[in-house]
């Protein structure tokens, strides 16, 4: 009896724990399921999250784009506003060069005038008492009147000489002249150019500041149009280093006038001599 007692307890224990089976997977599967939801659920927020920081970064990126635009065109437009300055000062400063350059020049051509005249006038006096000493040394008529044939022949060689000397001043001064002029216009061209193209580039970057452009476009943008600006200005005044050779070489055609003028008066003035010195009769007329 108590053997049969025991197998039917085993028997409905192995009933018991058959039957729970179904029940215990059950509860297992239900808890995977309440985890995998709760996962769903963290990364669904976690998502969220992401989200959020993303579009925030990306505001405040907007932001410093904004800020660093609004910086750019602050010290850009005070940048130029010096540079603006600087041009008009270099503008005023090439037209106070050239009105000193004139000034100077007429200076320079009124003191050699001067000293040209001073020389002329003890050159006449030089003349005039040599022409004294002949006077009252010729005591014959036929002497008295080679004196005076001398002194128009001598007088005339002087006129011709200084004529021709006045006429190749003139001559350089005239091309001198010319030649500044050229350069001045030259330099006033290159300086106008320049400040037109700084100008324009300056409208334009304000104008691309205005639209919100991006920064390093408009100062690319600005230094290319400023390099072509220096180069358009120097490539201008490369001519200006001619300026020195022209009048070197136009005061070596004025020394060449002045010489062979001068030339000209000592060959009239030995000739002159010669005959003299026939009428007298005599080496000393010196």
């Amino acid at each position: 009896m108590t053997k049969k007692v025991f197998d039917i307890t085993r028997i409905l224990i192995g009933i018991v724990a058959v039957a729970a089976v179904p029940y215990t997977v059950s509860a297992a599967m239900v808890g995977n399921e309440e985890r995998r939801a709760e996962w769903e659920a963290n990364r669904g927020e976690r998502q969220g999250m992401m989200e959020e920081r993303r579009s925030e970064r990306e505001a405040n990126k907007e932001e410093r784009v904004a800020e660093r635009q609004e910086k750019f065109c602050e010290n850009f437009t005070a940048r130029m506003g010096e540079m603006q300055s600087r041009l008009a000062e270099r503008k005023n400063k090439f037209t106070d060069r050239k009105k000193n350059r004139i000034n100077y020049l007429d200076e320079k051509r009124d003191a050699r005038d001067n000293m040209l005249t001073d020389k002329r006038e003890e050159q006449d006096a030089r003349r005039n008492a040599w022409y004294e000493k002949l006077e009252a040394a010729a005591d014959t008529d036929e002497k008295k009147a080679a004196v005076a044939e001398f002194k128009k022949t001598v007088e005339a060689a002087a006129d011709t000489r200084r004529e021709a000397v006045d006429a190749a001043i003139n001559a350089f001064r005239k091309s001198v002249d010319a030649a500044v002029t050229t350069e001045k216009e030259n330099r006033a061209g290159g300086i106008e150019t320049f400040g037109t193209i700084i100008e324009v580039a300056l409208n334009q970057a304000k104008k691309d500041c205005a639209d919100g452009k991006n920064p390093d476009t408009i100062r690319s943008a600005f230094q290319a149009s400023l390099k072509s600006a220096r180069e358009a200005l120097q490539s201008e005044r490369k001519g200006d280093g001619n300026l020195g050779v022209i009048i070197k070489d136009l005061a070596t055609t004025r020394q060449a006038a002045m010489k062979s003028a001068l030339d000209a008066f000592k060959t009239t003035l030995e000739q002159a001599k010669v005959d003299l010195k026939k009428a007298f009769g005599t080496e000393e007329v010196e």
